[in-house]
């Protein structure tokens, strides 16, 4: 797809900004609309940003745009333990903004999820990505992609300890993660930035659910 227009919501996380420096550099895209609560950096000139402020979905733009590459996403540890306020970001302001998508006539909507969502989990984080897929893949949009990876590898702002070391420790073990493991092997966010923008640039109708290899060969695709 040439000449597209891209809405990036979740722009300034991990794999957020990886997105947008991926849709950036990409020929076939012509405007990159990042949705924001408030301003951040950069400056490009095919860069156009959306202040929304505290309430994300009421700020939403009334032009439309050919696909948009979903990034939103928070941990517990970030809402203090707030099963609530973590469900309202990973699931409530997702599946509003694939409503505004398919009220839009948006054809494609791409989004993160993680490894092991299932609405039936009795794990809350996984329990939270299956029941928003599960609702996501019953709005109708004409193209509906889904990422699954595993730990996310990259220059995150703030990282404990403790997970630098889990990080350090799942990258030595790669090598061993075959078969079913396989799936689990931690992905870079620039690979995973890639295979967003690359998906949402693809025109092929229905739902694609992508993990480690799919995520990994729609990074490597031209649409």
């Amino acid at each position: 797809m040439m000449g597209a227009r891209l809405l990036i919501a979740g722009s300034t996380g991990l794999v957020g900004e990886a997105s947008v420096h991926a849709a950036l550099h990409d020929a076939r895209v012509t405007r990159v609309v990042r949705v924001l609560r408030r301003p951040a950096g950069p400056v490009h000139p095919r860069l156009s940003d959306i202040i929304t402020g505290d309430d994300l979905l009421k700020g939403l733009p009334c032009t439309p745009v050919d696909a948009v590459i979903c990034c939103l996403g928070t941990t517990i540890r970030n809402v203090d333990g707030d099963k609530a306020r973590f469900a309202h970001v990973d699931k409530e302001l997702v599946l509003g903004l694939a409503r505004w998508a398919k009220a839009m006539g948006v054809s494609t909507f791409c989004v993160v999820s993680a490894m092991g969502a299932d609405a039936r989990s009795r794990i809350f984080y996984s329990r939270v990505k299956g029941e928003m897929e599960d609702a996501l893949m019953d709005i109708g949009l004409e193209r509906t992609v889904i990422m699954q990876p595993s730990i996310l590898t990259g220059p995150r702002k703030e990282l404990r300890i403790g997970e630098r070391i889990g990080i350090a420790l799942m990258t030595m073990l790669t090598p061993l993660m075959v078969g079913r493991a396989r799936p689990y092997r931690p992905m870079p966010a620039d690979v995973l930035g890639r295979a967003l923008v690359n998906a949402a640039l693809h025109k092929e109708p229905g739902i694609l659910v992508l993990r480690y290899d799919g995520i990994n060969a729609m990074a490597a695709s031209a649409a």
